[in-house]
């Protein structure tokens, strides 16, 4: 009986090599039925994207290394990689007061790209360097086109990161004057400020706070002045870390609205038990491939 020809592999191409393609295609390379992969990312390596490619030395992780990891079977893989690197003891700035440790964002973004380089070195994992221009469906697959080229496809991952922000409407007037930063990760944003210039932030998030962080660092000492529709600023970690809390799979939610409620329900039991509310948030994290 003569054997079956062997099944064509698959083909998967990735759109972004950021954390999100990156991940995907690690572990579609790790499987023993592997597909192709190839990823389309303009940057020089894969794993950085937007959120983990900054130089900047003050732009840290905003999780707890040991909870930041590739692999959900080990959770501490990413700590063990720092461990061994000898990271921690090269940033002493990088451990909190807890113990906990925020490396910078771009030392993630090299722990990734240090996890893919062997498949790519095997050519499990192809990259290219340039943008998908086009995708279009092609029977039961999808031609993509990129370098002008076109690839084609069984299944497309949509990995890419957002679009660099609008100037609000209300401040378009004065986009072009001197001294209006539109993105402060675009480049040297920060550079041509001035130590004792006045500083006005719009906005209180994480944006924010890397502005003021990079400032900080530049030796800024003029005035800052941050606004946003609620005047609420991005809350700390904890000095302690407890354990996670709650429950937000046995009941689950069927609603963003429905979740939205768990969570604050979650919050107020865990603050009437003396629980503080990154537990909370531990937990939701947790169970979030669930949810």
């Amino acid at each position: 009986m003569n054997a079956l020809p062997p099944r064509p592999r698959s083909h998967v191409v990735v759109l972004g090599g950021g954390f999100t393609g990156a991940a995907v295609a690690w572990h579609l390379a790790r499987q023993s039925a592997r597909p192709l992969i190839t990823i389309i990312e303009p940057r020089p390596f894969l794993g950085g994207g937007l959120a983990y490619s900054s130089e900047e030395p003050s732009h840290r992780v905003n999780v707890p290394a040991s909870r930041m990891s590739l692999s959900p079977d080990e959770p501490e893989h990413f700590s063990h990689w720092l461990a061994h690197g000898g990271e921690a003891e090269r940033d002493p700035d990088a451990v909190w007061r807890n113990g906990d440790i925020f490396p910078r964002r771009q030392v993630f973004g090299r722990y990734v790209a240090e996890q893919l380089a062997p498949h790519i070195a095997s050519g499990a994992i192809r990259h290219v360097r340039d943008r998908a221009s086009d995708v279009k469906r092609d029977g039961n697959g999808w031609i993509v086109t990129a370098s002008g080229q076109p690839i084609a496809a069984d299944i497309v991952v949509l990995a890419m990161t957002h679009p660099s922000p609008d100037v609000p409407v209300a401040l378009e007037s004065i986009a072009d004057a001197e001294g209006f930063v539109a993105d402060v990760y675009s480049g040297d944003a920060l550079g041509s400020i001035a130590p004792e210039a006045s500083v006005l932030i719009v906005g209180s998030g994480l944006t924010s706070a890397d502005t003021v962080a990079e400032l900080d660092r530049r030796g800024h000492r003029g005035r800052i002045l941050t606004v946003s529709r609620h005047g609420l600023r991005s809350r700390g970690h904890p000095r302690v870390r407890g354990e996670p809390f709650g429950d937000f799979t046995a009941m689950p939610a069927t609603t963003a609205l429905g979740l939205l409620e768990n969570i604050r329900s979650t919050l107020a039991a865990a603050n009437a038990r003396g629980v503080n509310w990154q537990s909370v948030f531990d937990q939701l994290r947790l169970q979030g491939p669930v949810i």
